[in-house]
């Protein structure tokens, strides 16, 4: 990585950021719409529908409302990706392990915590740490967040539901889950599970049913939860967001969003996720999603934070007698997996969340997955993808060389005129834009090929950090985590010290002091900035300089340049040759 290139990405960077400051992207105006639901009835066509105060239902204790043969026990469900644990009372979920992903790995001695906790007087207690612990997909569990469980009013009477069956192995085919109960107020509800052998969908109907021989007001809720349990030690961690496809565009709504309560309509999807994991919800019934997201308290890393709980919410709805509500829902529960996600919804993919060039990260992701299929090795893969794209872009980098060669080559008439207009900065600049131009250089020139592979670089950023595949995968020696910092602080160093040993190598342009001071800290600054960033993400950046730095080798051996006679007179005119001699020896 060039001084160049450096320097274009820190403008390009602070110009992005300035804009999207000045003109932040408008707010998605946040109506909630009381449409009408799509209804199944059993003896009227349309049931009526009516917008008011829920009927209060009066209950001196809250016990388990007890129906014959309903007693609180846990269902096990387990196919070759999860194994949930499901509660009867309420028909909650207790838990939701994936089988193929750890919970977290064994904790390594930190040198940068050691070296705080030396300053502070006081060392970090080292995490808990449990090999066989699974990632959990119900996180912050809480009386006010019982995943999976269905409402009518505002009466919370915990109801026992009597299971179909107590134990469920999914292995060739689909498997019901049948879960009825009576409500305080006499409705019977039935909740229908269907459970996939070989994919992370699942598929729900709830169904509300009125045999109490009156109308009653129903106002159906059903609580998806806020995402999986939180990790912690992970690199660059981040709060779970939540996440729809309105319109034909992905949005995601942060604590900012959601701390005051906010609903959204016509989701194509719905859901709450983190880097690496997600849940997301549609329907299949052809009726609109109306979906409500409220905070929750939660912890990260030691820290409090707030997470988004995820409910369908329908307007109230009078359920005459023999009348019958049905939903239809379609979950996905599991990994950000590319051709997992695209079998839920082609369109679910974008829930990876891969920024602003994700046209070219995901491009970039799939041929990684591409040369991984071959090689086995993820970190290999990774070095093999660095090695396409930086041949790809030789053309621009050796473009960008030869102009920076001449600049260089210029420096010694670019100091004389700066230090002649030392005093006078406006007319020093005019000086030497003038001597630029009367030798034919575009100052600009070594830097705009540089430009052009910046959203490159970017786009292999992201599709790089949000990759499920490097999660816990490891490469060699000690890189037993590719998503994980390098503890051993061995790459961020060689990335460092390969900058440096580049900057050696590269010709110097005209530059002010202030400039060349930034540039000779540059890579000390860039060490610091990857400590904490993924090894996978880290890996990429060292075989990216060591690329740099054999490239330009390379350059100064076939490609020396020489510039004979630089002649400057007057007011910046030169005196004879309007152009420089420039010579290449091969």
């Amino acid at each position: 990585m060039d001084r160049n290139f450096l320097l274009a990405f820190i403008i390009s960077t602070a110009a992005i950021f300035a804009y999207y400051t000045i003109f932040p992207p408008p707010e998605r105006e946040q109506v909630q719409k009381e449409t009408a639901p799509t209804e199944i009835v059993e003896t009227v066509e349309n049931g009526a529908k009516k917008v008011g105060a829920v009927s209060d239902t009066t209950v001196s204790e809250q016990q388990p409302l007890a129906i014959e043969g309903a007693q609180r026990k846990t269902v096990s469900v387990e196919n070759r990706f999860y194994s949930v644990k499901i509660d009867s009372q309420d028909g909650t979920l207790k838990s939701f392990l994936l089988k193929d992903y750890k919970h977290t790995l064994e904790p390594h001695f930190n040198l940068m915590d050691w070296a705080i906790g030396l300053f502070k007087g006081k060392q970090k207690k080292q995490r808990a740490y449990d090999p066989n612990q699974l990632v959990n997909m119900v996180g912050d569990l809480s009386n006010n967040n019982r995943v999976w469980k269905v409402s009518t009013s505002s009466d919370e009477t915990p109801v026992n539901f009597h299971a179909s069956r107590e134990r469920i192995e999914v292995r060739r085919a689909p498997e019901k889950l049948v879960l009825k109960a009576a409500a305080p107020s006499g409705l019977e509800i039935y909740k229908t599970i269907t459970f996939n052998p070989d994919s992370y969908m699942i598929a729900m109907e709830m169904k509300v049913q009125n045999r109490t021989g009156k109308a009653q007001k129903i106002e159906p809720r059903l609580n998806f939860g806020a995402g999986s349990v939180a990790i912690p030690g992970e690199s660059l961690p981040k709060p779970k967001v939540g996440m729809a496809y309105i319109d034909d565009d992905f949005d995601t709504f942060d604590e900012g969003d959601f701390e005051e309560g906010m609903t959204f309509d016509n989701s194509l999807w719905a859901g709450v996720m983190d880097n690496y994991f997600v849940t997301a919800i549609r329907t299949t019934d052809g009726s609109q999603f109306h979906g409500r997201l409220t905070p929750l308290t939660s912890e990260m890393n030691g820290s409090e934070v707030k997470v988004p709980k995820l409910e369908f919410v329908d307007s109230l709805v009078i359920l005459e007698n023999n009348q019958v509500y049905k939903r239809s829902f379609l979950l996905y529960v599991g990994p950000k997996l590319q051709d997992q996600m695209e079998l839920y919804d082609f369109t679910f993919p974008s829930a990876m969340d891969l920024g602003w060039f994700d046209f070219l990260a995901h491009p970039l992701l799939s041929v990684l997955r591409w040369l991984q299929g071959y090689v086995i090795n993820w970190g290999v893969a990774i070095i093999l993808l660095t090695i396409i794209v930086r041949g790809g872009m030789f053309p621009l980098a050796y473009k960008g060389m030869i102009s920076m060669r001449k600049m260089s080559a210029l420096n010694p008439k670019i100091k004389l005129i700066r230090e002649k207009h030392k005093d006078n900065k406006e007319r020093m600049n005019k000086e030497v834009m003038q001597f630029y131009s009367q030798h034919k250089i575009n100052p600009m020139g070594g830097c705009l090929p540089m430009v052009l592979q910046i959203p490159v670089f970017i786009a292999l950023y992201q599709a790089l950090l949000p990759a499920i595949e490097l999660r816990h995968t490891p490469f060699m020696l000690w890189m037993q985590d590719l998503s994980g910092a390098d503890y051993t602080y061995i790459l961020p160093i060689l990335m460092g010290a390969s900058m440096f040993f580049q900057q050696t190598l590269s010709p110097t342009p005209a530059m002010d002091p202030t400039q060349q001071k930034l540039m000779r800290w540059m890579p000390v600054m860039m060490v610091f900035f990857f400590l904490s960033m993924p090894s996978g993400l880290v890996l990429y950046w060292v075989i990216s300089n060591f690329i740099s730095v054999g490239q330009q080798l390379i350059f100064n051996k076939v490609a020396p340049i020489k510039i004979e006679d630089l002649p400057v007179k007057g007011k910046g005119k030169a005196k004879g040759k309007a152009n420089p001699k420039i010579k290449g020896k091969k």
